[in-house]
Formats: structure tokens, C-alpha cells, sequence
């Protein structure tokens, strides 16, 4: 039994962090258990656990849970780029109003001040993002100006259309009155 404590004894250490896009946790994990993928019990019993990936994501089939960072921080990463392609379409059909197209490129500018605030929380207050409230309070502070953006563009291009609607008078009666000068 003493042996059995001093096989699988001991807390493994992650060369890289579990959020970093791709990288399995059981293949970069050290441990003192005699490799990073081995499963103990507690009848002696060792086992190789293996890594099973859906999708990108690597998955443990032996872990008990599945660490949502980890998995949220992968998804956040990989959503940029049908972002970008929104970006690139949007821009490209000239069909947004310009401050709603740019309260759309702001978005950008959001998450790349959150990245670094979120960095910067779990370096300096070893927490994530949403624990320190000046900086999360910040960072959503841009993304509030970004919803201002959005909207304030979309309703300025609706009162646009009301006002163009107003203003010109009905095809019809435009008709009517060709009618009669031509007769």
C-alpha cells in the first residue's frame, strides 16, 4: 500500500495552461504517477488513459469533469474568424450605416483590450477576468460602447428611411398627374 501512495502521490503540473488553444491537458501534464497519461487506483491498479478529440477539442474520457475554461477559451478564439468574415461581408455589401459598421469593427477593439485584461487579472490577482471588478468593469464598458454604436447608427438609418418616406409623395399620384400631361 505504501508503494501505491508513492506511485500516484503528487498534484500534476501543466507546462502549458489548459486555455491555450489546443493544447490537450493529458499530453502536456508531467507527473510523479510515472507518465502524464497514467490512471491510478486504489486496489494498485494502473491504467494509460487516453485522449479523445471531438472536433478540435481534446476531451479526457477519464476525467470526471471537463474544464469549462478551457473549452470556452477555445470557442471564444476560434469565433473570431467567422466574425471577421461577417466583418469582411458587411463591408463589402456598403449596405450598414457607417456607425453601425463601426460600432461593428469596435467589437475588435474590445476584445483586444479584454485579452490582455484577462492576462492580466490571473497573472497579477490570480483570478480571471470577471473577478476584478475595475478591469472587467472597464472592458465592458467598451463593449457598451459598442452596443451604443450599433444602435444609435441602426436607428439614425431607420429615421432616414422615415423621414425619405415623408418627405417624397406617393408613386400613384406621380402616375396620375404623367397621365394627364401627356393627354
Amino acid at each position: 500500500m505504501a508503494s501505491l501512495g508513492k506511485l500516484c502521490v503528487g498534484r500534476p503540473t501543466f507546462l502549458l495552461p489548459s486555455t491555450f488553444l489546443g493544447s490537450p491537458r493529458n499530453l502536456q501534464r508531467s507527473s510523479s504517477a510515472g507518465g502524464p497519461d497514467l490512471k491510478c487506483y486504489r486496489s494498485g491498479r494502473c491504467i494509460r488513459r487516453r485522449l479523445t478529440v471531438y472536433g478540435f477539442l481534446p476531451v479526457d474520457p477519464w476525467a470526471p469533469t471537463i474544464d469549462s475554461a478551457s473549452v470556452a477559451s477555445q470557442l471564444f478564439a476560434v469565433s473570431l474568424f467567422p466574425y471577421l468574415g461577417f466583418l469582411y461581408f458587411i463591408t463589402k455589401s456598403k449596405s450598414a450605416p457607417k456607425l453601425t459598421l463601426f460600432g461593428f469593427y469596435f467589437l475588435l477593439i474590445f476584445v483586444g483590450a479584454t485579452i490582455p485584461a484577462g492576462i492580466y487579472a490571473k497573472v497579477h490577482y490570480g483570478t480571471s477576468l470577471s473577478n476584478v471588478d475595475w478591469l472587467h468593469g472597464g472592458a465592458e464598458s467598451l463593449l457598451t460602447l459598442t452596443n451604443l454604436f450599433i444602435v444609435i447608427g441602426l436607428r439614425e438609418a431607420l429615421r432616414k428611411i422615415k423621414d425619405e418616406k415623408e418627405s417624397t409623395p406617393g408613386v400613384l399620384p406621380r402616375i396620375k398627374e404623367e397621365e394627364k400631361s401627356s393627354v
